[in-house]
């Protein structure tokens, strides 16, 4: 049984995934309304639709699959983690194991640290792609609320 702690936290978590999904899938309305000519835009528009949806999918698995079973749920986070820390930084180290495998496409679905993996390394790269573009300041958008990426 759960407490209700416990059950706000996971709620928490779960709102997090969805509103930084939400986050970036606005953003990429505004750039298509704004830059529907930019060949940058053009050129990864596609790449850009498959990861929303790769992302939208994910987030379903997690609320369906993952949160209700705490080691999922750790599991899950974790890779999160360091999917977003091994695309933004060098290390000096050569990346987890785990985590070239999954980018290798040798993921599996139902491997709650494969999904994190997955969920944490395309949420940074999504974010630091849409970041090249200006977005209007009359538009209510920050990519920094895109907290996972």
């Amino acid at each position: 049984m759960s407490s209700p702690d416990l059950d706000g936290f996971i709620l928490s978590q779960q709102y997090q995934l969805k509103a930084t999904w939400q986050s970036l899938q606005l953003t990429c309305q505004v750039i298509q309304d704004y830059y529907p000519d930019s060949q940058l835009w053009q050129h990864n528009r596609s790449q850009v639709q498959q990861m929303l949806q790769f992302l939208e999918n994910a987030i379903e698995v997690y609320i369906q699959d993952f949160s209700p079973d705490p080691e999922k749920r750790i599991q899950f986070w974790e890779g999160c983690s360091l999917g977003k820390s091994h695309n933004r930084i060098l290390h000096p180290s050569q990346p987890p194991k785990p985590l070239v495998e999954v980018l290798k496409g040798n993921a599996d679905p139902q491997n709650p640290l494969h999904q994190g993996l997955l969920v944490g390394y395309r949420f940074a790269t999504l974010k630091r792609f849409l970041s090249r573009f200006e977005l209007p300041e009359d538009m209510d958008i920050d990519l920094a609320a895109a907290t996972l990426g």
